[in-house]
């Protein structure tokens, strides 16, 4: 009688701007561990814990998501996460909702805050997301339900409403 381990791979790769991650087949693991110790770069350090979207990912092969809607642990979830792949876990479908999600990720990873529309035009572009045709419309009824507050006339910032918002949305 033969026994066989079935192994899953899963592999991970996230730097400026790219997010992949892929399932992997078996025989590949000789690659990987090939490609790791040619081209491994050892004058770069190395957290000694890892990270918990990689712990989580790797044990559960299920994205973090924040446990409360604490405001730090959103913005921690979305620094890990590219714009459309954020709004594709939203499933937010109309502009408002866009320029909340798109907006908390600009704040998130350290864009201006207050930002302006021309900066959600940029972050919308990064997304690979049309921007809205009617910003100020679209705007409008961010701020109307909550998610947004003018700063100035013509800056904006995500409201603790909003970000709640973000946060309920993640968890279904």
């Amino acid at each position: 009688m033969s026994y066989y381990c079935i192994m899953s791979i899963k592999i991970i790769i996230q730097t400026t701007g790219l997010n992949l991650s892929a399932n992997l087949k078996d025989e590949a693991l000789i690659n990987i561990m090939q490609l790791i110790q040619d081209k491994r770069d050892d004058s770069v350090s190395v957290a000694t814990t890892p990270s918990p979207i990689a712990s989580s990912e790797i044990s559960n092969s299920i994205p973090l998501i924040p446990s409360t809607d604490s405001e730090d642990e959103i913005k921690a979830f979305l620094k890990l996460r590219g714009g459309a792949e954020l709004l594709n876990e939203l499933k937010f479908d109309n502009f408002p909702e866009k320029i909340l999600a798109l907006a908390a990720w600009h704040e998130a990873r350290g864009g201006t805050a207050p930002w302006r529309s021309a900066d959600m035009d940029d972050v919308f572009k990064l997304a690979k997301e049309t921007p809205p045709a009617n910003f100020p419309r679209d705007i409008k009824n961010a701020i109307k339900a909550g998610w947004i507050h003018n700063q100035t006339p013509r800056t904006y910032v995500v409201t603790r409403t909003g970000w709640n918002r973000i946060g309920q949305a993640l968890h279904k």
